[in-house]
Parts: C-alpha cells; sequence; structure tokens
C-alpha cells in the first residue's frame, strides 16, 4: 500500500480546517452531516474542473450510466448527463440533506428525468450497473470498497479523486491543481 505523500497530508490538514463549514467530528470519530447522522467523511464539494476531467478521463458518453459514490449535491452525474450526454446518472449519499439537494440540483439542470439519487449506505449498495464509477472517498472507505470494485464487469471505469485504490495499479493519472484523478478500468475475470 502507498505511503501518503506531502501533498495528500497537506489536503488532510486542509479538509479537518475546512469542517466547521461542511461538518462536525463527533466523538465517536465519525463525521456529522448536515442532517445530524454520523458520516464516514466530511461533506467536500468537487471544483467543477476537477469534475469535468475525472468524466474526460473516463471518456463518458451517451452509453454511459455514471454511478458517483458519495455524490453530495450530485454536481457529478448531473454534469456527465447535462455535459457529456451520458444515458443515465445515479448517485448514492447517506445524508438525506444532500439527496434533497442534489435532487433540487438536477431539477434545475433539467436532467432530474435522468438522474437518480438514493438515500442508502454505500457500502450496502449496487452499483455493479454502472459503466463509469467515480469517487471521492477517504483512503479507509476506498480500501473497504476494493473487493467489490475488483469484481465489477470488466471493463467498467473508476475515476478515484485524491486517494487512490489500494494494491491497483491505475491505467492514468491526471493533477488537476492540488487534486490528483485516478483513472481504472476493471480487467477481464481470469
Amino acid at each position: 500500500m502507498k505511503r501518503f505523500s506531502a501533498a495528500r497530508a497537506a489536503f488532510c490538514a486542509g479538509l479537518l480546517a475546512v469542517l466547521p463549514l461542511t461538518s462536525s467530528l463527533a466523538a465517536t470519530g465519525k463525521f456529522v452531516g448536515d442532517s445530524g447522522i454520523e458520516l464516514d467523511a466530511p461533506y467536500v464539494p468537487t471544483p467543477q474542473p476537477i469534475v469535468d476531467t475525472m468524466l474526460t478521463i473516463a471518456s463518458v458518453g451517451k452509453d454511459d450510466i455514471v454511478y458517483d459514490l458519495g455524490s453530495g449535491d450530485g454536481r457529478l452525474v448531473i454534469s456527465a448527463v447535462r455535459d457529456f450526454g451520458a444515458k443515465k446518472g445515479v448517485g448514492v449519499d447517506i445524508d438525506p440533506v444532500r439527496i434533497k439537494e442534489a435532487n433540487a440540483n438536477a431539477k434545475g439542470a433539467g436532467v432530474a428525468d435522468r438522474v437518480t439519487f438514493f438515500e442508502k449506505d454505500l457500502f450496502r449498495f449496487d452499483f455493479t450497473e454502472a459503466t463509469v464509477l467515480t469517487m471521492y472517498l477517504l483512503p479507509d472507505m476506498i480500501a473497504k470498497l476494493r473487493p467489490q470494485l475488483i469484481a465489477m464487469k470488466p471493463g467498467t471505469r473508476i475515476v478515484a479523486h485524491d486517494f487512490s485504490i489500494p494494491d491497483w495499479e491505475p491505467v492514468k493519472t491526471e493533477t488537476v491543481d492540488t487534486a490528483t484523478i485516478y483513472f481504472y478500468t476493471v480487467p477481464a475475470k481470469k
């Protein structure tokens, strides 16, 4: 497993500095969302240039079904459908405040008929329909999801923002400002 780089350590420190703006850290070591429920990670919106890079690196197009794990305000799947022409977008987030916001954003963007948001625990959610899977999750969450990611349909494209999938070499990486985007393709089964 790779060690944290100085840039990632600085990112995490910066993330902790903005927590009062997005959520607070509970006594249990978990984050508390705007709805008051415990979260595995704080809500930190992905800047649009990073969203665009994630969708571009995955070559999202008209035949794609794009899933975003920890979808927050829905900007990634909304962009996938509206700006990249994806057939369908699906977001999953455990915070009902984010789901309500995402649905309002999809309606405002005119894509509510092709975008769906689920208020679910992403560790108990079936995302195998995805042709493209995106995520901006903390390393321990990605490590926990790794078996499900590796088991996805061969050819499925996976894009991770800032944190890589443990013990899996990305096909490509790209840097946008201080963010690193990791691109993977699920290999054929042996």
